[in-house]
């Protein structure tokens, strides 16, 4: 993905309008969906979308699906960055919403009468790992129901009474010449890999398609070694070239078609040169 070249005050009200696109976007998806013949009582699905017009680049989030961002600071060390914020029970401003809805916010130990009733939640997701395997859930009064870990979602029609809501939150990025890899993934990329940790095995690569699968193969390993099950794993990653050089990471690990055409020229200049040393 190379970085563009226009100016962000080209066109003031462009940000409006993508805000508008993208929240409309959503409620629309969720109301489209609810009309379905799919029963989205209890199913649904969270959504990260990435825009980018030029330097300019607009995150839409429902649920726990994220977006990062890797740079490199002026002494080359490689800083990261949540371009959203997972809309869990974790956080304390999206629990006093969904109460407000008339939600219970508990543990399914809280539920079941095993943990004391509380809200000592610190964990703060992508700097953190929640290794509790019992998050906080979004349940009805006096019922065990839905049971959802996340406050939004598109889908999930049995949750939205409790405050469960296909609305996105919205962030706004200027792409400039530090940054160097922008990452959308689902949950199951980083239930137990930080952001940080992220971005750091993506940099190592070259190629985005090797980077993903690096990542989704890291996944992959500590789910079935803390959980024996997965949750969804999908990623989309693309590398930002800063003006005039590669990028941090870029000459790490070469792709094998980078390193095949290497090879290739190679073969090639020996044949110019008589196909050996002189």
């Amino acid at each position: 993905m190379k970085a563009g070249v226009s100016s962000p005050d080209d066109d003031d009200d462009a940000v409006p309008l993508e805000r508008h696109a993208l929240t409309t976007a959503h409620l629309k998806a969720n109301e489209m969906l609810a009309q379905s013949p799919i029963d989205d009582q209890q199913s649904g699905t969270t959504a990260i979308t990435v825009y980018v017009d030029g330097r300019r680049c607009v995150v839409s989030n429902v649920g726990d699906s994220r977006a990062m961002l890797g740079s490199v600071a002026p002494d080359g060390s490689v800083v990261t960055r949540a371009l959203s914020t997972d809309q869990t029970p974790y956080r304390r401003d999206e629990r006093e919403r969904v109460k407000k809805y008339g939600a219970r916010v508990m543990t399914a130990d809280q539920i079941d009468g095993v943990e004391p009733i509380h809200e000592n939640w610190d964990c703060k997701l992508g700097d953190e790992i929640d290794d509790g395997g019992d998050p906080p859930r979004i349940w009805a009064q006096d019922q065990e129901y839905p049971g959802t870990a996340f406050t939004r979602s598109i889908g999930d029609s049995l949750a939205e009474s409790l405050g469960v809501v296909a609305e996105p939150e919205i962030e706004e990025h200027v792409i400039d010449h530090s940054d160097r890899v922008l990452i959308a993934a689902s949950d199951g990329i980083f239930e137990f890999i930080t952001t940080k940790s992220c971005v750091d095995i993506a940099l190592l690569y070259s190629d985005p398609l090797e980077a993903c699968k690096a990542l989704v193969g890291e996944s992959y390993k500590l789910w079935i070694e803390r959980e024996d099950r997965t949750d969804d794993i999908t990623i989309i990653l693309g590398f930002i070239d800063p003006p005039g050089g590669a990028g941090v990471g870029k000459n790490k690990n070469k792709s094998k078609a980078d390193a095949e055409a290497d090879d290739d020229d190679d073969e090639a200049n020996a044949a110019a040169n008589g196909g050996g040393d002189n």
